[in-house]
C-alpha cells in the first residue's frame, strides 16, 4: 500500500482548515459578501478544492527547489483552472463568497474533506488490487 495515502486525509483537513480560517478571518463575520457575477457553483467549487489539495500534496513531495515548485504550482493550477474554464480571480471571489458565512464555509470544508477521503479510499482499493495481482500472477 502506498505510504502517502495514509497521510492524505490528515494533511487535507489541515490544508483546508488553514485555507478556510484564512479566508473567513479576512471577512467581516457579520456580513455575507455580495454574490459575484461569475460565481462558481458550489459542487464545482468543492471539486476544485479537492483537486487543489491534491496539487498541494504533490508539491509537498516534489523537489525542494523553490523555483521548480513555483513553476509546477503555476502549471498545475493553470491546468486545473483551464479544465474548469475559470480564472484564478473567479476561484478566489467564489471561495470568498461561500466562506463569508460560517455555516456555508463549514459545509464547503466538510464536503471537500469527504471528497478527499473518498479519493483516498479509491487509491487504497486500486493499490490493494494491484498488490493482489502482483502477488498472484
Amino acid at each position: 500500500m502506498n505510504n502517502r495515502c495514509h497521510k492524505l486525509p490528515k494533511f487535507a483537513l489541515v490544508f483546508l482548515a488553514i485555507a478556510m480560517v484564512f479566508f473567513v478571518g479576512c471577512n467581516d463575520k457579520k456580513r455575507v459578501m455580495e454574490k459575484p457575477d461569475n460565481l462558481i457553483n458550489r459542487i464545482t467549487l468543492v471539486n476544485i478544492l479537492a483537486e487543489s489539495y491534491l496539487i498541494e500534496s504533490t508539491l509537498q513531495v516534489s523537489p525542494t527547489d523553490t523555483i521548480l515548485k513555483d513553476e509546477l504550482a503555476r502549471r498545475y493550477y493553470k491546468e486545473l483552472f483551464d479544465r474548469y474554464h475559470i480564472t484564478r480571480e473567479q476561484f478566489e471571489s467564489s471561495l470568498a463568497y461561500y466562506i463569508s458565512e460560517e455555516k456555508s464555509a463549514e459545509k464547503l470544508l466538510n464536503d471537500a474533506s469527504a471528497m478527499i477521503v473518498n479519493k483516498k479510499r479509491e487509491i487504497m482499493i486500486q493499490d490493494s488490487v494491484v498488490n493482489v495481482a502482483i502477488q498472484n500472477p
